[in-house]
């Protein structure tokens, strides 16, 4: 059963995400894994109800199914996309043929997810793509990303980190993912292993070492370049955040 649309609203904090998939097993297990990793989920299971979750509510990303036992994921596909251009939409379909994938991506999805997929992979395409959005839409505002305090601000073409609009700290491509993945889910905590699925490995292959390393040097790297503390925080058995823990 789908779940009722709340009155119109924006939530922040956590990012708000509309699941549109029918299956009644799948579904509800997409939806328990994501909010484990702190978004807000909405799970509708057909294309009427997803317009009125879509009329109700504004949403930081949408999960959608191609086949819905009531309509066309194209279809609303199209009608997200005239609300919002930018916004991260993700496909998941069991239509594996390429001229499929191709048709998905040519309409306008972000990504195009087969059927049988890793929800870790799915987890972390959301993460990237609000991290794009974010910036994208920081961008179509006046260039640069909204600073954190009036003070720091990503850049995500140039790949660089700035103070102050002056400072510039150049960062690789796995740094450039850790803050984007943390200012995406500012103000919450992204644990260790969302991270490490953000960056796009497994904890198997990428240990909680490992990313301790890499963020040690990102803090070598800002505070050699200024006196001021790194735009993120490391929270006690929580993970890291953007901005300072309390």
């Amino acid at each position: 059963m789908s779940r009722q649309p709340d009155a119109p609203e924006r939530i922040d904090s956590p990012k708000r995400v509309l699941v549109v998939e029918d299956d009644a097993v799948g579904g509800p297990q997409l939806a328990r894994f994501l909010e484990s990793f702190g978004y807000r989920v909405d799970l509708v299971t057909g294309e009427d109800a997803a317009r009125a979750h879509m009329a109700a509510c504004r949403f930081d990303a949408v999960v959608l199914d191609l086949t819905l036992a009531d309509g066309d994921g194209y279809s609303l596909l199209e009608a997200l996309r005239v609300g919002d251009p930018l916004l991260p939409i993700v496909c998941t379909s069991g239509r594996c043929d390429l001229d499929d994938r191709l048709k998905g991506l040519r309409s306008g999805f972000d990504h195009y997810l087969t059927k049988p997929f890793e929800p870790e992979e799915l987890e972390a395409l959301l993460a990237r793509e609000l991290c794009r959005y974010a910036h994208r839409a920081g961008t179509a505002e006046g260039g640069l990303s909204a600073p954190m305090d009036n003070r720091w601000a990503i850049h995500e073409e140039a790949r660089t980190l700035v103070l102050d609009d002056q400072l510039v700290i150049s960062l690789t491509e796995t740094e450039l993912r850790f803050v984007c993945l943390l200012r995406g889910q500012a103000p919450e905590a992204v644990s260790r292993a969302a991270v490490i699925a953000g960056l796009g490995h497994r904890e198997s292959y990428y240990s909680s070492a490992r990313l301790h390393t890499s963020v040690s040097r990102l803090r070598r790297k800002i505070a050699q370049a200024t006196d001021q503390p790194a735009p993120f925080d490391s929270v006690y058995g929580a993970g890291y955040v953007w901005g300072r823990s309390r």
